[in-house]
């Protein structure tokens, strides 16, 4: 698995030195079915050639530093204090913190960098075009 170079250059501008480590997401699309599988329906995934990546490093606090590639915008939090406040991006990794968190598992601050296709913003509404016809 080998890190995209602009993550790991992007992580040594913003935060200084190497990543401790990286995490990559295969993509996936569903070529039939949406929310079906749990609930005893039929459903297609198949991979695709897209990924996202994290590029990070553990902090000795509860501070997490972001920055997104895809989205050129960086945002912090203290994981003892989520709110839904900042971009719309951060808020898939403030709801994977916040359900560990509910499941008793402790947690710690890091600084990382966020890149590839947005898939956690794929189910995000898209926004609808105020244009009207004439």
């Amino acid at each position: 698995m080998n890190l995209p170079p602009e993550v790991g250059e992007a992580f040594a501008g913003r935060f200084g030195g190497r990543p401790a480590w990286l995490a990559r997401a295969p993509g996936r699309v569903n070529l039939i079915g949406e929310h079906t599988d749990y609930n005893e329906g039929f459903v297609l995934p198949m991979a695709i050639d897209r990924a996202a990546w994290i590029a990070f490093r553990p902090r000795p606090d509860g501070r997490v530093r972001l920055l997104s590639l895809q989205f050129d915008q960086a945002t912090e939090f203290d994981l003892e204090a989520l709110s839904k406040t900042g971009p719309a991006w951060a808020e898939y990794v403030k709801g994977v913190a916040w359900s560990l968190r509910e499941e008793g598992h402790s947690l710690r601050g890091f600084d990382g960098v966020l890149a590839g296709a947005g898939s956690w913003t794929s189910s995000r509404p898209r926004p609808r075009s105020r244009a009207r016809p004439s």
